[in-house]
C-alpha cells in the first residue's frame, strides 16, 4: 500500500472515531454512539410508581422485585406495576403483592411518587408528592 493511501486510510479512521464528539448529543447509532443515555441532560424531578410495603408500627419496607413482580429484574417489576395502575387492576395486584411479601409485611401500598433527585441522593428520600392507587392489609 503506498504511503498516501496508508495516511488517508488512517485520517478517515480518526475522522470516523471523533465523529460522534461532533454530532448532537441525540444523534445516536452503531456502531460510533454518543450514548444519549448518559450524554443528554435529565430532569431534577422523578417520577416513580412502585409497590411499598408497611409493619406494624408503618415504618415503610423496601419489596425486591421477586415480591412485586415474580422477578430478579427491577426494571420489569416497575413494569408490573406501571402495567397495573393503566389498566386499572392495582387493588389485584396490592393483594397479589402482599400474599409475597415478607411476614413482617402487614401492608401494601401500590403508589406514584415524584422525587427531587439530587435531594434524594444528598439523604432527603421523601417524595415531594405521593398518589396512593390503591392499598391492602392483612
Amino acid at each position: 500500500m503506498q504511503k498516501w493511501a496508508r495516511c488517508t486510510l488512517g485520517a478517515v479512521i480518526v475522522l470516523l472515531v471523533a465523529a460522534p464528539a461532533v454530532r448532537p448529543p441525540s444523534d445516536d447509532s452503531f456502531p460510533l454512539s454518543t450514548y444519549p443515555m448518559f450524554s443528554l441532560a435529565r430532569p431534577q424531578q422523578t417520577t416513580v410508581s412502585s409497590a411499598a410495603g408497611f409493619d406494624a408500627a408503618g415504618t415503610r419496607l423496601r419489596l425486591s422485585p421477586r415480591v412485586v413482580g415474580g422477578t430478579v429484574e427491577v426494571i420489569q417489576a416497575v413494569g408490573t406495576v406501571a402495567q397495573a395502575i393503566g389498566a386499572g387492576t392495582t387493588v389485584e395486584l396490592c393483594r397479589e403483592v402482599l400474599a409475597e411479601a415478607p411476614d413482617a409485611v402487614v401492608a401494601v401500598e401500590i403508589v406514584t411518587e415524584t422525587y427531587d433527585v439530587i435531594a434524594y441522593f444528598d439523604g432527603d428520600e421523601d417524595p415531594l408528592a405521593s398518589t396512593v392507587h390503591a392499598r391492602c392489609e392483612s
